[in-house]
């Protein structure tokens, strides 16, 4: 199944803005998988597990009786999380170089979980019904998804200040390599297409930076960095204009005192869905 052009370059600088991620979206990764179901002694699937961290977040639900396994298939993001893995102590959770959609496992699982993962699949529809293939019946699929919207900045204000268009760079870049818009809004749609029967129910966590302090202009630095290529590619911005090495302080001096003054995007999704 072909796929779009993975927006996000491979790299340490990458790794870490994905543990800065986890940090911001762990509460409400963990409350949909409670919510989902998912907990002690039951065997996870975890896609695009990237740094590991939803997979840990899975374990702490799972228990020392459970089992969770991490596929990616960026083999960097596998060693990277396995070695996170090994020096945590968690020996019930491994992690494995695949491409998820046509993986094929030994025995089904218990649950299926993801986070912004099917936001870059070609066919989201096509790559869950092909995962789900390892999903016992009766068993869970739950993920969370991001809102990204592809046309404008999304809760950023001031519009036009610099994180206004820090979030126009992302968003380009984004549209330019084929990512999803607003496939949280679908997820519904998605799974019961995928032939699961999703919750009527779902979370809906929004990530929001108030005034010049916090850790959103990090992250945020750290997204314009792993999506540079794919920024400037698609002609948002030239590489001068980005300046990456002085962005994070000029989006400092750039910030108000009050309002809401930089995120990437409308929020979050999380949705869950049984296989019949």
């Amino acid at each position: 199944m072909p796929q779009p052009t993975y927006p996000l370059l491979s790299s340490d600088h990458e790794r870490q803005r994905l543990i800065k991620q986890a940090e911001m979206l762990s509460e409400a990764t963990e409350r949909l998988f409670r919510r989902a179901g998912i907990g002690p002694g039951m065997r996870v699937l975890d896609i695009g597990s990237g740094s590991g961290d939803v997979a840990f977040v899975a374990r702490k639900l799972v228990g020392a009786d459970g089992e969770v396994t991490g596929v990616d298939k960026d083999p960097e993001q596998v060693a990277f999380a396995s070695q996170r893995a090994h020096a945590l102590g968690h020996a019930n959770v491994r992690f494995m170089t695949a491409d998820y959609p046509s993986l094929a496992l030994a025995e089904p699982v218990d649950a299926i979980i993801g986070r912004l993962v099917l936001v870059f699949a070609s066919d989201p529809v096509a790559a869950l019904a092909g995962v789900s293939r390892n999903l016992r019946r009766g068993g869970t699929v739950a993920l969370l998804e991001s809102n990204m919207q592809l046309d404008a900045p999304v809760l950023v204000e001031p519009r036009d200040g610099l994180a206004g268009k820090a979030a126009q760079w992302i968003n380009a870049g984004f549209a330019h390599a084929g990512v999803q818009p607003r496939l949280g809004l679908r997820l519904f749609g998605i799974m019961k297409a995928a032939g699961l029967e999703p919750s009527p129910q779902f979370e809906a966590p929004m990530v929001v930076n108030q005034g010049p302090d916090g850790m959103l202009f990090p992250y945020l630095v750290g997204l314009v960095r792993s999506a540079i290529a794919s920024i400037i590619a698609s002609g948002a911005a030239s590489a001068d204009e980005i300046d990456i090495d002085t962005l994070e302080q000029r989006l400092v001096a750039d910030a108000p005192a009050t309002g809401v003054v930089g995120t990437v995007s409308a929020g979050f999704v999380g949705a869950w869905a049984r296989k019949p």
